[in-house]
């Protein structure tokens, strides 16, 4: 016979914790960088995981294909109301981080550093990289160095809206990637409550919500 019950994910995952290490995929993954893993922390959207060496990661809980048990002694996790964003700001002063997506098996963006969290994205940078990627985007972010200096990150409440819109306002060039079509050498033309248009030939329009990043000149 099944079990009914009214449990949720994130309660399943504070008993699987302290049963089993564990194989998290990311939604659209087949695969895993992060097995046999331990549960360390089960925040209000988020849990962190590691293997004690190469792994200090944190996934966001609604990113989540699936969660398998694997050989080995869970521990007792931290658990609090923590939010993945607060999270995210700690791990910013600390770590350059390797940033996954859903989708995609290895790293979208490695070693990498935190230099702004808004209110919905955070923007990193590194020699090559200068980008804005929203949180509904981010399936995991894994700690890669231990920064030398801190690093402090800008902390805003502006959204991803307002960061387009100064984009388009300052006729920024940039290269955008918007549910899996890439977009290079473009400029936002447009910007409205929830979707913008960029000034291709198509004179593309797309969802704010399907964006997946921007990464500017």
């Amino acid at each position: 016979m099944a079990i009914i019950q009214s449990r949720t994910l994130r309660s399943r995952i504070i008993s699987l914790a302290s049963e089993n290490l564990v194989d998290v995929y990311i939604t659209g993954n087949a695969v895993t960088p992060f097995f046999s893993v331990s549960i360390r922390e089960v925040g209000g959207n988020f849990f962190r995981v590691s293997n004690g060496t190469t792994i200090n990661a944190l996934i966001n809980l609604f990113a989540v294909g699936s969660i398998d048990n694997a050989i080995g002694a869970g521990i007792t996790p931290e658990v609090n109301s923590t939010d993945f964003r607060t999270r995210v700001i700690d791990f910013a002063r600390v770590f350059t981080v390797d940033i996954y997506v859903p989708g995609l098996a290895a790293p979208f963006l490695t070693n990498v550093t935190i230099r702004e969290v808004g209110s919905d994205y955070i923007r990193v940078t590194s020699a090559t990289v200068d980008r804005y990627i929203p949180f509904t985007t981010i399936a995991a972010i894994d700690q890669n160095l231990i920064l030398v200096l801190t690093n402090t990150p800008t902390v805003t409440s502006r959204t991803i809206r307002s960061v387009l819109i100064t984009l388009a306002n300052g006729d920024v060039v940039v290269d955008l990637i918007v549910a899996g079509r890439v977009f290079l050498n473009v400029q936002i033309d447009e910007v409205q409550s929830d979707y913008a248009r960029i000034n291709n030939t198509a004179q593309t329009k797309f969802p704010l919500l399907d964006i997946v990043s921007v990464d500017i000149f």
